[in-house]
């Protein structure tokens, strides 16, 4: 008889721990396979419309490591936006089915090459006919 009040004595505290908004446990295991199961986040508008072969280019870009500490410097790419320094607009990248993705930004017709060097992953960003400019990935 000693041992029923131990218990009792054990259990309220976990029981006062419990929410009361818990849901509970499915009294059969496929009924709990199927709440175990995860829902994957929807998409986006913007990342609907990503092509596949452009996500490497989403992050943030600097020409060098020094100017990932620099918001001034930095260029950030995201499946719907293109931000250099405090300038950005929205985009909406295409595939040009050669390793290279094309937008505009306002007026200005830009283009996205993926590249892989020595000093790391990196883009080659070409506006209209000027010199295109590199930037490499910040690290996080």
């Amino acid at each position: 008889m000693r041992i029923l009040p131990l218990c009792l004595l054990l259990a309220v505290p976990l029981l006062a721990a419990c929410d009361s908004n818990t849901p509970k446990a499915p009294a059969d295991k496929a009924a709990a396979t199927t709440t175990a199961k995860v829902t994957p986040p929807k998409a986006t508008a913007a990342t609907a419309k990503l092509p596949a072969g452009a996500r490497p280019l989403i992050g943030s870009w600097a020409a060098d490591a020094s100017g990932c500490s620099d918001a001034t410097s930095l260029t950030v790419v995201s499946a719907a936006s293109y931000a250099v320094g405090a300038k950005s607009c929205e985009i909406a990248l295409t595939d040009n089915k050669d390793g290279t993705f094309s937008t505009s930004c306002g007026s200005q017709k830009l283009s996205f090459t993926p590249i892989f060097g020595p000093t790391g992953e990196g883009i080659r960003i070409a506006a209209g006919e000027g010199k295109p400019a590199t930037v490499f990935r910040c690290k996080k």
